[in-house]
């Protein structure tokens, strides 16, 4: 009989959002699992300061295949902030990093070796968020909810039947349900690694706890996979998913 992952989906509701950028200047040590929330609007000009002589030349040449300019400051700000976070938590210099591919070519620490830091990213409309993490691999995402989308087409495709009648259940605050399980199930693929989008509608990450064939999750599965769903302002939620129950998780905004 094949065994099963059990995928228990919550929400934390009262968030509070810590200075990041303060916390990043003093010496207290780096808090995990935590959540760092990037604005475009605010935290571009701050980060941008440190990019030449921090990122790679990996990084930059990646930076540059961009053919939007807004794309492309996105791209250096989050790494240049990844590099700052992992840095300050890995006691290295930013600059000294180095980053790789782990499996299905998911992003790895790559250098200094055996520090067992975890780390995800994930974009939405002028927003960035990364999740650290010490011990075990996490994946995070996060949703624009007035991002332009025709959910009725995605719903027989990404979600099971009961996903789509909770979604589809009635026409109030349906986008808010919509983005709720979809940053879910993106931020289970992120976790694995894995792409099992063709499965999206075998697995469900409706509130409480539901059992899927481990087949179905991927190559390496888990256990258990514990998701965490959070709002970020009016118009933006995101998903942290872990393999081990969280007790706390701290965010931070820059």
């Amino acid at each position: 009989m094949e065994t099963a992952t059990a995928i228990t989906a919550d929400w934390i509701r009262d968030v509070h959002w810590i200075d990041g950028w303060s916390f990043i200047h003093s010496e207290e040590p780096l808090v995990c699992p935590s959540i760092w929330l990037m604005d475009m609007n605010y935290s571009l000009g701050r980060l941008a300061v440190f990019g030449d002589r921090m990122l790679s030349s990996v990084e930059t040449a990646r930076a540059n295949r961009f053919h939007l300019e807004e794309h492309r400051c996105r791209f250096e700000a989050t790494h240049t902030l990844l590099r700052l976070l992992v840095g300050r938590l890995s006691g290295s210099e930013p600059a000294n990093l180095q980053f790789g591919k782990g499996h299905h070519g998911k992003p790895i620490l790559a250098s200094p070796t055996g520090t067992d830091i975890h780390f995800n990213m994930s974009y939405t409309q002028g927003r960035t968020i990364v999740g650290l993490e010490r011990g075990h691999p996490i994946g995070v995402d996060i949703e624009w909810t007035k991002r332009p989308l025709d959910i009725e087409s995605m719903l027989e495709t990404c979600f099971s039947p009961r996903e789509r009648a909770y979604i589809a259940g009635q026409p109030v605050d349906m986008r808010h349900r919509f983005f709720t399980l979809w940053t879910r199930k993106e931020a289970i693929l992120k976790l694995t690694g894995e792409g099992i989008g063709e499965h999206l509608p075998s697995f469900e990450v409706l509130d409480g706890t539901s059992n899927t064939p481990k087949s179905i999750i991927g190559s390496r599965p888990p256990d258990h996979i514990y998701l965490y769903s959070f709002s970020i302002g009016e118009d933006a939620i995101g998903c942290l998913a872990s393999e081990v129950r969280l007790d706390s998780c701290a965010f931070f905004r820059v």
